[in-house]
């Protein structure tokens, strides 16, 4: 796979995005991932009309009964993605989908500012019998469009101060249990461990119920997860920032897990000063992707920044290509590219299927 990650469709009308598609196509694209969901802070697609912008703040680009309908904006792309040869996967949130505000269970919180527990509003609890049932619905519909992929989106995790039940016995488990020091939720105990591992196998049992749901309806459609680079640059940090671990990984049933090495990030959050740093940060991560799930992972770049200066623009070229062929020493063939709005972006490396010689997948 060498994909388009899109998370706004710029072309005003379907006749511009479709010549961008085939444009991708030129470029050596096979495959394009769509944002079919829409969160109050997120840019619209510039299809949307301004009428629609201000009735409907939040929703989703394809026709549900489960959340509100902003626009239909997945069926002509998908006529669009086949006339241009490409796949497309519709990349779709899962537990900040509850768009139609009825009320549903919500994730409990520990609030640490607050000193309580609290419900999260826009977070729908992971375990809850109903909210399982909605989602499975929800992408029901979804895979009944002639698409050809899913993509969950990054929202399928708890944080280390969430995911909590309330019992006749209590809150459980207890703060006192599970952090030593409960005021401040650190340092963890052991018992916090168990917890977090419990979890990250609740959340992936979640995310193979929606792919058995459609693939029940659609047995070829290919089913892909995102997954925080940080699972396989140091398991520790996944399973506690995101109660995701190598465990509960490899009982996806997903067809791609699709990695978000994204290379400015990860730059940013792990300080790194010298692009020597970075090269040898993303070299750790692909070699570690090696021993796990070898077959299944695809690694994700983030296309640069393409304002400021001319010489910064230029940087952040070369650093995402040389992140590319760290990959591809590596034996990394697949690729995917986000966001990837507009030529410009989609361009920022030469021919991104075959920067180094190497014959992508199909």
């Amino acid at each position: 796979m060498i994909g388009a990650q899109i998370s706004v469709l710029e072309g005003d009308n379907w006749k511009t995005c479709e010549e961008y598609f085939k444009n991708l196509k030129k470029l050596g694209y096979n495959t394009i991932i769509l944002r079919v969901f829409h969160n109050r802070e997120d840019r619209f697609h510039n299809l949307v009309k301004k009428s629609t912008r201000k009735q409907i703040l939040e929703g989703v680009y394809f026709k549900t009964d489960q959340a509100p309908t902003i626009s239909d904006i997945l069926t002509p792309a998908c006529k669009s993605a086949q006339r241009a040869g490409l796949k497309l996967f519709a990349w779709m949130t899962t537990l900040k989908s509850n768009y139609a505000r009825k009320s549903r269970p919500q994730v409990l919180s520990f609030d640490i500012k607050r000193n309580r527990f609290i419900r999260e509003k826009n977070l729908l609890d992971p375990q809850a019998l109903e909210n399982i049932a909605f989602l499975k619905q929800l992408f029901k519909d979804l895979a009944a469009y002639p698409i050809d992929g899913i993509l969950l989106q990054d929202d399928l995790i708890l944080r280390h101060n969430q995911g909590f039940e309330r019992t006749m016995q209590g809150i459980v488990p207890r703060l006192k249990d599970i952090y030593k020091s409960p005021s401040q939720l650190k340092p963890y105990k052991i018992r916090f461990y168990r917890w977090r591992r419990q979890q990250a196998l609740n959340l992936q049992h979640l995310a193979n119920e929606i792919f058995t749901t459609c693939r029940a309806l659609k047995p070829k459609l290919l089913c892909a997860q995102n997954v925080h680079y940080e699972l396989l640059y140091n398991s520790d940090w996944g399973r506690d920032w995101f109660a995701c671990t190598l465990e509960s990984l490899a009982l996806s049933k997903a067809d791609y897990l699709m990695i978000m090495s994204y290379q400015e990030r990860i730059k940013r959050e792990l300080e790194l000063v010298t692009e020597r740093e970075l090269s040898s940060t993303m070299l750790q991560l692909f070699e570690n992707g090696r021993a796990h799930e070898k077959e299944r992972i695809i690694f994700k770049f983030e296309t640069p920044s393409l304002t400021g200066s001319y010489k910064q623009q230029q940087k952040s070229i070369t650093t995402l290509q040389e992140s590319i062929n760290n990959a591809r020493k590596k034996g990394w063939r697949d690729l995917v590219l986000t966001p990837c709005n507009n030529l410009e972006a989609a361009n920022a490396v030469t021919n991104p299927a075959t920067q180094t010689g190497l014959p992508a997948r199909k």
